[in-house]
């Protein structure tokens, strides 16, 4: 397959972050920006759900001092990218690869922020003599039972139980919060950052990481809800592949105070994969890796060898007003269970 030719877009006054777009060998355009380093050790940044190219600006930092060149690309539907109705997470790695042939790229790395880890070891698995490291980085792994939701917190446990009997309705919940972001995505932050473990909320709550949120929600709900809601149901279905069948080293750096993709998820993860590096990080929460990008990176392109840590699960929060914790999110979130 050949990649067409490059359009780079940034508006004057910038009402909109700056992306790039480059034309796939099927017609569709893939949008990608890039931060860091531009003469650094190359990284494809894969987003989480629902989120955008711009999530990675809260990392940036963190490449620049490391000497990394952190490229952000958006997957169908999100952002510039062209939709692909009907996409698999296994339709993913060739789209990177063209992207990467455009960039000149034979070897590079990946790296997948929470929802975005399937699409990451997707690229382990159908090319890895293509990557040179690979990054689990508050990873959001197989949701298949109740069991992986221990160490939740209570809204996020609630909402995973009720999208196990239903993928369809985690369709729906994820267009309804999209519509809400669409609406007033500075409302939906808001409602978040207070709903968050101080962890994290004093992370989100600060600038100019609040203001990087409420634009990648925009992003990421640039085209509508549609992307999200597929990507919702794909992440809860078999994806495809069994992260045993993944023969590629792969580092996994987890929070330990982490409520939404709990510490035993990260684990569960590190166990089944049959190289891994975990780091698990004491004082830290879901969004502790933007506090922590250069870190990350230092380890990753770090030639230490395959650990296995143990470490204490992480006990839940009680939460004694169940019915009213879920009010509000249906308040933040309009309509999130009903049908279209």
């Amino acid at each position: 397959m050949t990649t067409a030719e490059l359009s780079s877009r940034a508006t004057d006054d910038e009402p909109e972050p700056p992306h790039s777009l480059v034309r796939l060998s099927d017609g569709r355009a893939l949008s990608w920006t890039e931060y860091g380093d531009p003469t650094g050790e190359p990284i494809f940044f894969h987003h989480g759900l629902p989120s955008s190219r711009v999530a990675a600006a809260v990392m940036a930092d963190g490449a620049a001092q490391s000497g990394v060149r952190l490229i952000a690309p958006e997957r169908p539907g999100f952002g510039y990218s062209d939709p692909l109705p009907g996409r698999t997470i296994f339709d993913w790695p060739s789209d990177l690869r063209q992207l990467a042939d455009y960039l000149e790229l034979e070897k590079f790395s990946v790296a997948g922020i929470s929802a975005g880890l399937p699409y990451t070891l997707a690229c382990a698995l159908l090319m890895p003599e293509r990557l040179h490291r690979v990054a689990s980085i508050s990873g959001l792994g197989v949701i298949d039972s109740g069991e992986v939701l221990e160490g939740m917190s209570y809204e996020w446990r609630l909402i995973y139980t009720l999208f196990l009997k239903s993928q369809r309705l985690a369709s729906l919940w994820m267009r309804g919060y999209g519509r809400s972001v669409q609406k007033r995505p500075d409302r939906v932050v808001a409602e978040q950052i207070k709903r968050m473990p101080p962890v994290d909320g004093a992370v989100l709550g600060s600038e100019p990481t609040r203001t990087n949120r409420i634009t990648d929600l925009r992003e990421a709900f640039r085209q509508g809800p549609a992307a999200a809601g597929d990507e919702a149901r794909h992440h809860l279905e078999p994806w495809g592949f069994e992260l045993r069948d993944i023969d590629f080293p792969v580092m996994l750096w987890h929070g330990m105070l982490d409520e939404s993709h709990p510490i035993q998820m990260g684990e569960r993860i590190a166990s089944e994969l049959p190289q891994c590096r975990p780091i698990y990080v004491e004082g830290v929460g879901s969004l502790g890796f933007i506090e922590h990008a250069e870190s990350i990176f230092n380890e990753l392109f770090s030639p230490r060898p395959r650990v296995r840590h143990s470490v204490s699960p992480v006990e839940a929060a009680a939460v004694d007003e169940e019915a009213d914790i879920f009010a509000g999110l249906l308040e933040v979130l309009p309509e999130p269970l009903a049908g279209e």
